[in-house]
């Protein structure tokens, strides 16, 4: 078993039930595993040997995803931080400061060398590059973590500054469907990196960002007209006392139904709109 300590340094919207009342679900971040599987290139086949699928013939997971239960306090936060009153679209959610335990165990006999070796790598890619909950695409539930045990040697251990970071998601991303980049500009507060990659195109107030989104295949995501996930992914990262952006591209076209071309378009657009994020993608390796 290896447990590792989470901290959130931007608002983590998640719940399960109710609105009102948040909460960490191991689902959810089983969910989350899932999905860097795929996306770092996992085939089904060796998703299900280790997460378990019903799928011709149903296997039980050898992997259990356990949570302790979240310390921190519960209030009214902005899930669009860039905008005021009822159009900040406020929710009931953990705040900033968060903590819980995540327990990561096997059963079942374990894995073999290969297919550990594979969920190592997905762990270690949601860590360093992944969010949880509602607006994570956005990097609300940005957080910093660490193993529970400084004596564990089966446990990741984090990077310890930028340079090291950006190096480490280089090189975890290798031969993956994927682009990756640490934006340059530092900040004081991780929610004013929040507040700037919330504030993009296609509100509801922005019909000429809805067009110029949809001409270029909704690389933002979409709610109305059939629901898509955002390809393009933002996470906060923090060392010390000092933030920045790092930025993810989802460059599976059969999965996502957008070209390279239209990343090169929504990077164009956010730097002529919103150059607080455009700029900084522009002369990033994204652009």
């Amino acid at each position: 078993m290896s447990t590792y300590k989470l901290e959130f340094i931007t608002p983590l919207f998640s719940r399960g039930a109710y609105e009102d009342r948040p909460e960490v679900r191991s689902a959810s971040i089983r969910g989350q595993l899932h999905w860097w599987f795929r996306a770092l290139g996992g085939n089904a086949a060796d998703e299900k040997a280790i997460f378990g699928g019903v799928h011709n013939g149903p296997t039980s997971s050898k992997v259990v995803i356990r949570v302790s239960s979240p310390v921190g306090s519960i209030g009214s936060v902005n899930t669009l931080p860039h905008k005021s009153g009822g159009q900040a679209s406020p929710k009931t959610a953990f705040q900033i400061g968060t903590r819980f335990d995540l327990h990561v165990l096997m059963r079942l006999g374990g894995l073999d060398v290969r297919l550990q070796t594979a969920l190592n790598r997905t762990l270690e890619a949601w860590m360093l590059l992944g969010t949880l909950g509602l607006r994570s695409t956005r990097a609300a539930g940005s957080f910093r973590w660490e193993p529970a045990s400084a004596t564990d040697q089966d446990s990741l251990r984090p990077p310890a500054d930028f340079a090291t970071y950006e190096a480490r998601c280089a090189k975890l991303l290798t031969n993956a469907p994927l682009r990756f980049a640490l934006l340059g500009q530092p900040y004081k507060a991780a929610e004013q990196a929040r507040r700037d990659v919330s504030d993009t195109l296609g509100g509801r107030d922005d019909g000429q960002g809805q067009n110029d989104l949809a001409r270029l295949r909704d690389p933002l995501g979409k709610i109305h007209g059939g629901r898509k996930t955002s390809p393009l992914r933002f996470r906060i990262v923090g060392f010390g006392a000092e933030f920045r952006i790092a930025a993810l591209w989802d460059a599976r076209t059969a999965v996502t139904g957008n070209q390279p071309s239209d990343l090169a378009g929504i990077i164009n657009l956010l730097k002529q709109r919103k150059p607080a994020l455009g700029v900084q993608l522009a002369s990033s390796s994204l652009g």
